[in-house]
């Protein structure tokens, strides 16, 4: 047999905890995006029969059982039959946030704020993607906003916010499309110059919200260069600055080819790189996503509409999807998104692989894909030595249609379990 060791969280590997021996499960391995077989493989077997050895918080050791020392103590849970994967991320997850926490519409850009602030550790929906076995999730604001400020990646375990933080300020994101103006009406009618609208009323008035958004951050870089007695730019204008630099990702949502675009098009104006967020219409353009490198953060590929805020922008959701961006070399993940139609993530990866996507790829694509998009792969994505202890365990297959997660760790705690 293998075994897999955690350790502290310090990091520390001098003072161990007994811990979680996981003994004789199957491992499926993350791997190099450049080599995606068409069946789980890596440089070992992957059927390989292994042991896992978990003390706390993070992965210490991985190898053979004569190789590691099992700590003095440790619990042994028997994983004969079972199958060990990385715990899932879903890079777009929509929970944690009550009624209309998700949005200050007091404004339509508002890049500086936090939603962590907003964020609701009770909400059922933590408990529900921990049980189907998502142990890291990065979520955004509303899409209600033409900018809605700054996302955060965090566990799914926790009674406060600040101690499931993974990452703080992971992305600023952006909304193309109806939702940033849908609610920019009179409930009962009126001229649009009343007291009862607020602009953007459309989507010309949503791309240059975010226009004028990057112009005013370009403006306030000119004159602060070299002249550092001008003193700080406003908070927004700080952020909108960050993602000019390279230093913060942009989140695009859009849906539909138009809106697809017009992320693209901005995004080449003002010379940063953009995430495409949700992109159902991603097959009609993936040739240009390729060209420019975007990323695509893929909502619901199950899903054959658009259902929720969405569906007034016109988007026509094909199975094909992940294949098509798979064979042009985009680099993608699979989310649950905005969606109502959503599935679990588990089942929305599985949809993928039965619609032409190699198993790992699929699997890839919702654990070690979205932690090197969100800048947390040195912790999370893979199980290997130093990393945190974020693992599920399931009852076969994780991407056969009977697979359950049994049990669920994050940080070496068990946080869901299946009697």
């Amino acid at each position: 047999g293998h075994h897999l060791r955690a350790g502290r969280k310090d990091r520390s590997h001098k003072a161990r905890r007994p811990g979680v021996v996981l003994g004789h499960g199957r491992r499926i391995p993350t791997c190099d995006p450049r080599r995606w077989p068409a069946e789980y493989t890596s440089t070992e077997d992957a059927h390989m029969r292994r042991n896992a050895t978990l003390c706390s918080i993070l992965i210490v050791a991985l190898g053979a059982s004569d190789k590691v020392k099992v700590p003095e103590g440790a619990t042994v849970v028997d994983c004969a039959g079972k199958t060990i994967t990385p715990g899932l991320i879903d890079a777009s997850f929509m929970a944690g946030l009550s009624g209309d926490e998700a949005n200050e519409q007091s404004e339509e850009v508002t890049p500086h704020l936090r939603i962590l602030d907003s964020l609701d550790p009770a909400d059922p929906m933590f408990r529900r993607a921990r049980r189907d076995g998502v142990t890291t999730a990065h979520v955004m604001p509303g899409t209600m906003n033409v900018i809605g400020g700054l996302g955060c990646v965090i566990k799914t375990a926790g009674d406060d916010p600040d101690a499931m933080l993974v990452k703080q300020d992971a992305s600023m994101r952006i909304v193309m499309g109806s939702e940033p103006s849908m609610r920019n009406r009179a409930p009962r009618g009126g001229r649009v110059e009343s007291m009862y609208y607020r602009r953007p009323t459309s989507r010309m008035g949503v791309v240059w919200a975010v226009r004028r958004a990057f112009f005013d951050a370009q403006e306030a870089m000119q004159k602060t260069r070299g002249a550092p007695d001008q003193g700080r730019p406003s908070p927004g204008v700080e952020v909108l600055t960050q993602v000019l630099e390279g230093k913060l990702t942009a989140v695009t949502t859009a849906r539909s080819e138009q809106d697809l675009r017009t992320a693209l098009r901005l995004a080449d104006e003002f010379g940063y790189r953009t995430v495409l967020d949700e992109a159902q219409d991603a097959y009609m353009l993936a040739d240009e996503i390729a060209a420019q490198r975007a990323t695509v953060m893929l909502g619901a590929p199950s899903a054959t509409a658009v259902s929720g805020g969405g569906s007034r922008d016109g988007a026509s959701p094909r199975s094909g999807t992940v294949r098509a961006l798979a064979n042009k070399g985009v680099t993608f993940v699979i989310t649950t998104g905005t969606n109502s139609r959503r599935l679990p993530l588990i089942r929305e990866a599985m949809f993928a692989a039965r619609n032409g996507l190699g198993p790992q790829q699929a699997l890839d694509a919702i654990t070690i894909e979205p932690a090197k998009l969100l800048g947390v792969d040195d912790r999370i994505g893979s199980l290997a030595p130093g990393k945190d202890a974020d693992l599920v365990i399931w009852s076969q297959d994780p991407l056969d249609p009977a697979a359950v997660a049994e049990s669920v760790y994050i940080d070496g705690k068990s946080v869901s379990q299946i009697r």
